[in-house]
């Protein structure tokens, strides 16, 4: 880490924008540069995906180094492999998630003195001042307490709350880069601030406590398999959380495990995921792999800054919308769509059923009974031609919750796809969502 974080509105605008500027910069004179090879080679696709590479690595060392937003955003990225860009880059974010810059030791000593009154070397038998990770918010150290127990502490970055703020403060300077991937991009204020709230949450290492304490409780006996740490309370602050040590796999390890091994661990993801928002109506939505260890028959859940209640009236909309799918009810699609923000009152028919019949074909696999894996399909490449014929100025985006919880459903769907798990799809729902179903034909007549 440099050796002043930086946290102003103005530093961090100017580092993003240099680093972008001088990725633009060198794309357009490696492209100019290769221009006559691309003819030769009779490959400019090749080459194209090349210069775009060289041009992200300059990007994502920006992002690694401002933390906050812009660092959670390229690891929001990372979680999507092949399915928004080329997953050449898509693997150069993913390193967001392991490797990033340290805080200099003597900001570890301020950050605990400041927290506890007492240096590291007091607080803890023993405490490495060699960070193990490094991620958005803070950065996690092994340590030991007197009491024997060996811990994990991590530590929030310094005026990281500030820095988060000011990213969202330059949003709008960045809006012209937006324009260009997006000409016709819709109102999307609310999805921003649902990000903003989000990541300011996760900020609150007390609250981040009460979420572990929370799903540990209520995973233990439904899913013994699933292993959260242990928290130590009188060891946690706002800034500074100290758990468990746990060690396991990472997710790029187990995809050598068995299929059994995998059919087994993806089973128990997916059913988790559906306990949580059925059930619990509570999603764990930071779904990137670096907050995952695995073993053979065992999830190891580390980090639960970023979690989402939702109201029980956006679920029973939400449920409804699938049962939809499911029964092929266009009529009470319409109806529901509509009251999610998908479409508004006036959107021809003719628009609603394409957009209808695109996710039925996309949801159709997992209408199926039996067990198979997840089908390998790009829904961006689906819907490419469908939103290039929706008119998106000054189009309200869907309800905001949509952000975190399709998140949360990205992240299982890329880990499932990975492990090619062999999941019974319709008992895993009917395990969990019967109540639930109860509520929509109540309310909607179906």
């Amino acid at each position: 880490m440099s050796e002043e974080f930086k946290s102003g509105k103005l530093s961090r605008f100017l580092s993003l924008g240099t680093s972008l500027t001088k990725a633009s910069a060198q794309l357009a004179l490696d492209a100019a540069k290769n221009k006559a090879q691309d003819y030769i080679d009779k490959n400019p696709k090749a080459r194209d995906l090349e210069l775009k590479i060289k041009a992200s690595k300059e990007i994502i060392q920006t992002m690694g180094e401002l933390k906050g937003a812009m660092m959670k955003l390229g690891q929001m990225i990372s979680i999507s492999e092949d399915l928004v860009l080329p997953k050449e880059i898509s693997a150069l974010f993913a390193n967001l998630q392991k490797n990033s810059p340290s805080m200099p030791e003597a900001e570890v000593i301020r950050m605990i003195r400041e927290n506890f009154k007492k240096d590291p070397r007091e607080l803890f038998l023993e405490f490495d001042l060699r960070p193990v990770a490094a991620a958005s918010i803070g950065q996690v150290h092994r340590a030991k307490l007197h009491s024997g127990e060996v811990v994990a502490v991590k530590i929030q970055y310094p005026k990281i709350v500030n820095a988060i703020k000011h990213d969202f403060q330059n949003l709008h300077k960045i809006d012209k880069l937006i324009h260009l991937l997006y000409p016709n991009k819709p109102n999307v204020d609310n999805m921003i601030q649902e990000l903003k709230t989000s990541l300011i949450q996760e900020c609150n290492y007390i609250t981040e406590m009460e979420q572990i304490q929370f799903f540990k409780s209520q995973f233990k006996e439904r899913f013994p398999m699933i292993v959260i740490p242990e928290v130590y309370p009188d060891y946690c602050s706002e800034q500074i959380l100290t758990m468990e040590w746990v060690e396991g796999d990472s997710f790029e390890e187990t995809l050598h495990y068995s299929d059994e091994e995998k059919n087994f661990l993806g089973t128990s993801l997916y059913e988790s995921f559906l306990f949580s928002l059925w059930e619990l109506k509570r999603l764990h939505t930071d779904p990137q792999n670096g907050n995952y260890l695995f073993k053979r028959d065992k999830i190891i859940m580390l980090d639960f800054g970023s979690t989402r209640e939702f109201d029980p009236d956006f679920l029973v909309d939400y449920c409804g919308l699938l049962m939809c799918l499911e029964e092929d009810r266009f009529d009470h699609y319409i109806v529901i769509s509509k009251h999610l923000h998908f479409f508004k009152e006036d959107e021809p028919e003719d628009m609603i059923k394409r957009h209808f019949e695109m996710i039925k074909s996309l949801y159709a696999p997992y209408t199926k009974s039996g067990t198979h894996p997840i089908e390998a399909i790009n829904p961006f490449d689906l819907f490419k031609d469908f939103f290039k014929d929706l008119d998106f100025k000054g189009r309200k985006s869907p309800r905001q919750e949509f952000l975190l919880l399709d998140r949360s459903t990205f992240g299982l769907y890329a880990k499932l796809k990975g492990w090619r798990s062999e999941i019974n799809w319709l008992e895993g729902r009917n395990k969990f969502r019967n109540s639930i179903e109860n509520e929509v034909k109540f309310k909607y007549q179906f």
